[in-house]
């Protein structure tokens, strides 16, 4: 009578290639991690040097225009809200939250955003651009100027899904001028249709050149702009909450880029406003309200 079943030796195979395969994904997974984030760091070089010609095309050098709109699209999209600092670049999200279908980052047409003529000149207004888009993306939740991110480390949509790219303008330098607590309502009061900050923007810009610019963040993943809202100088002014894992796997490390053009891979502690690879505020700036 034939016997139905397995050997001994048939197990020990079955074993052996179940062993491997546990072995062989880790180290696909890290991989596949590392691929990402060399691809994430290429975006943002391309995306900073990018940025770099952009301000050296402006007639107004100490002028850094983070929320600058041709007046066309604020005249077709002129209740947009909320504001977002993801329109300097990028495209209009494919896949927005319900609560952000009239933000400005799911409304205002690729072709409109001052950046992308220097990222890519050829793109149409429903188009997407590769470049502002991170392979290890894992977290969206919708920045809005001024106001707390409820973003983790992982989500179940990417950013350039949700909001059009992966990587945001750092804002948080206005954080330096409001003070940690984060009262943006002077600035957000300003008079329609959208808020400028000019006053503030001439002022970081005098501070964009020579060595403060390969110090200054001007990029950053989304997951570090959610984690850095209210850094201060110092761990005991500091109103920001816990470090966290990045995209890239490892614990509070990020990938930046910066206003001279570079982007840089590293560990930031996102409760401060400093870090070993640079700063989110104007570089020197250590007081609100000093000059």
């Amino acid at each position: 009578m034939n016997r139905v079943g397995f050997t001994l030796i048939e197990l020990l195979v079955v074993i052996a290639i179940i062993a491997q395969f546990s072995i062989l994904l880790p180290a696909l997974s890290k991989a596949r991690a590392s691929g990402g984030k060399a691809k994430c760091l290429a975006n943002l070089r391309t995306i900073a040097a990018s940025t770099a010609m952009y301000m050296d095309a402006q007639e107004d050098s100490k002028l850094v225009q983070w929320y600058t709109i041709e007046g066309s699209v604020l005249n077709t999209y002129p209740n947009a809200n909320p504001r977002t600092p993801w329109v300097f670049g990028g495209f209009k999200a494919p896949k927005p939250e319900p609560d952000a279908l009239n933000a400005d980052s799911t409304l205002f047409p690729t072709q409109t955003r001052p950046l992308n003529k220097f990222v890519d000149p050829t793109v149409q207004d429903a188009g997407q651009i590769d470049v502002y888009k991170c392979p290890n993306d894992r977290s969206y939740s919708t920045s809005i100027i001024g106001t707390p991110n409820e973003g983790t480390s992982v989500e179940p949509k990417s950013s350039w899904q949700a909001n059009g790219s992966s990587y945001t303008l750092n804002t948080r330098w206005l954080q330096g001028y409001a003070g940690p607590g984060g009262n943006f309502s002077p600035v957000l009061n300003e008079p329609p249709p959208f808020v400028t900050y000019k006053k503030w923007e001439r002022r970081i810009g005098r501070k964009m050149i020579g060595g403060s610019a390969a110090q200054f963040i001007m990029w950053v993943e989304q997951g570090f702009y959610s984690a850095t809202y209210r850094a201060a100088p110092t761990l005991q002014t500091s109103l920001a909450g816990p470090r966290r894992y990045g995209w890239h796997t490892q614990f509070s490390n990020w990938i930046l880029g910066f206003a001279d053009g570079h982007a840089a891979s590293g560990f930031y502690d996102t409760r401060l406003s400093y870090g070993a690879l640079g700063s989110i505020w104007e570089p020197g700036y250590l007081i609100p309200g000093a000059p």
